[in-house]
């Protein structure tokens, strides 16, 4: 009987922290990503989700961002920013969707070839895409800001 490998995101996706703090980081594909997996133009893509929701809507459906497929930015923000490997997200089990509990920065999409169509747009800028988060120190205020940098242009 063969041995069924989880496919999680981590194993092709990496979080490469800097700075002192650690909260400068990329999310970036991994150095042992197969090659098959990197050049898959509709695998991974960048999505921005509610902070309150921690989930994405598809066809009326919620489908949670989850550790199994996806890597996600500061919870610091309402919106925040993950990469989603949406193989592993259409694998993952779908719940009903009210739009009474929408919230502001609530992602919903008509359907995963909308997501496919957008990771390639994506991918077509600059390859697997990645996430630079910056933390931005104010010492007179004595506050912390981030902002990203994606790989591809936001449209």
């Amino acid at each position: 009987m063969e041995k069924q490998v989880k496919s999680d995101i981590q194993r092709f996706y990496t979080r490469t922290c800097q700075g002192s703090y650690g909260n400068n980081y990329y999310l970036e594909p991994g150095p042992m990503c197969p090659l098959d997996v990197l050049q898959d133009k509709k695998r991974f893509i960048v999505l921005t989700f509610d902070k309150a929701d921690d989930y994405v809507v598809i066809d009326n459906q919620r489908y949670y961002l989850n550790k199994h497929n996806s890597l996600k930015c500061t919870d610091k923000r309402s919106c925040r920013v993950a990469v989603v490997d949406l193989k592993a997200l259409k694998d993952s089990k779908p719940y009903p969707f009210k739009s009474e509990y929408k919230h502001e920065h609530t992602l919903i999409v008509d359907s995963f070839e909308t997501l496919e169509t957008e990771a390639a747009r994506q991918y077509s800028y600059n390859g697997s895409p990645y996430v630079k988060q910056i933390a931005k120190y104010n010492p007179k205020l004595n506050t912390c800001s981030y902002y990203y940098e994606p790989s591809f242009q936001v449209a």
